[in-house]
């Protein structure tokens, strides 16, 4: 319901319902927000969004003209794919489907809810967690190739409208030179835990020794929300005229347009990431109050990559699905991030580079 990156990461549970059960309508219930993901997503038949952008009274008075609507269409299944929150739980249950099916965990009634309660393992990959969830028993065993194969994630395609929207804001800047490898680099995580980022330092002196080592376009991306923080990113790199500010400007097709024509992209832990591998790029992703062993970039394409960095240090992870992803660091800044060095990643975007020239005609 609340994530870009777990929407994605749900595909390829999507894409088994579609093959088991052919004849069956896939409705998918989201914010609204997440409405232009979505409709990227082909195995979904109808969209139903809930509206929290108006404020709480709004919010409340959507969702109770939801759950009557969707009471009526009588569901024949229902997977809540949330894994805490209480609210997804409740509205289940209130949707009164024929069977559902939920994450459960000890000490957390969200699961009673539910008929069928699927422990979720911190210890699988959450695309794994939402195949679990179609199991008729849950405790049967689960092989993670499921999720190892090189097209594990469904492919997000933009129509070509929208490259055309983003590759015209690119030429727009004065800093884009046509014809150059296109790296994307995303500063930026989610609200819920910003400890994710990369250091402003970090990322910085990784932009400014990228551009003046390399011949590329960097492309540096964010919501609006998150323009600020971006434009204090690229001030403090010294290069800003060496850089394309996209934060703000593009809309999620065009965003992932722009992400499918990348040549690397360079990411924190958050949604961007993953809407990157389903968009068929390859990554330089970074880890660390939470493990890639839970969000691990996916493949959608044969021969793409992903370079992982995480320092495997003896305090990470520190975040918890199980608790509300509430941060527990030991230090006063997250080491995990501070230990991930500009040039290690510059090293992994130039391995990367170098193989997409190797491997064009």
């Amino acid at each position: 319901m609340w994530g870009m990156g777990s929407i994605v990461l749900a595909s390829p549970m999507l894409r088994r319902l579609r093959e088991e059960y052919p004849g069956a309508r896939i409705d998918f219930l989201t914010l609204s927000e997440n409405t232009a993901l979505l409709r990227l997503i082909s195995d979904v038949d109808r969209r139903v969004t809930l509206d929290l952008g108006g404020g709480i009274a709004r919010f409340l008075v959507s969702t109770v003209l939801t759950v009557w609507r969707l009471r009526g269409e009588r569901y024949d299944l229902l997977f809540d794919l949330e894994f805490f929150t209480r609210f997804s739980a409740l509205f289940s249950a209130l949707v009164n489907p024929r069977r559902s099916h939920g994450f459960s965990a000890k000490g957390n009634w969200r699961g009673r809810l539910h008929d069928v309660e699927v422990p979720f393992n911190a210890y699988h990959h959450v695309a794994l967690n939402f195949l679990t969830l179609m199991r008729r028993d849950p405790m049967d065993p689960i092989d993670d190739a499921e999720i190892r194969v090189e097209t594990s994630l469904s492919r997000l395609e933009p129509d070509e409208q929208s490259w055309q929207a983003c590759h015209q804001e690119l030429l727009s800047d004065p800093a884009w030179r046509e014809g150059r490898p296109i790296v994307v680099v995303n500063p930026n995580a989610g609200d819920m835990a910003l400890e994710r980022r990369w250091p402003l330092e970090s990322v910085s002196v990784f932009l400014r020794d990228l551009c003046s080592q390399s011949s590329v376009n960097a492309v540096v991306t964010g919501s609006p929300a998150e323009a600020d923080y971006v434009r204090a990113v690229v001030e403090a790199s010294g290069v800003g005229d060496r850089i394309i500010d996209l934060s703000g400007r593009v809309d999620i097709p065009a965003f992932v347009a722009l992400l499918g024509h990348a040549d690397a992209v360079v990411t924190n832990d958050s949604g961007p990431l993953h809407l990157a591998a389903a968009a068929g790029a390859s990554t330089v992703a970074l880890f660390g109050p939470e493990t890639p062993r839970l969000y691990g970039p996916l493949l959608s394409r044969v021969g793409q990559r992903h370079e992982v960095h995480y320092r495997h240090l003896a305090c990470s992870p520190c975040m918890f699905v199980h608790d509300n992803k509430v941060l527990s660091c030991w230090f006063a800044q997250a080491r995990c991030m501070t230990g991930i060095s500009p040039a290690e990643v510059l090293h992994s975007v130039d391995a990367l580079l170098a193989e997409r020239e190797s491997s064009d005609p």
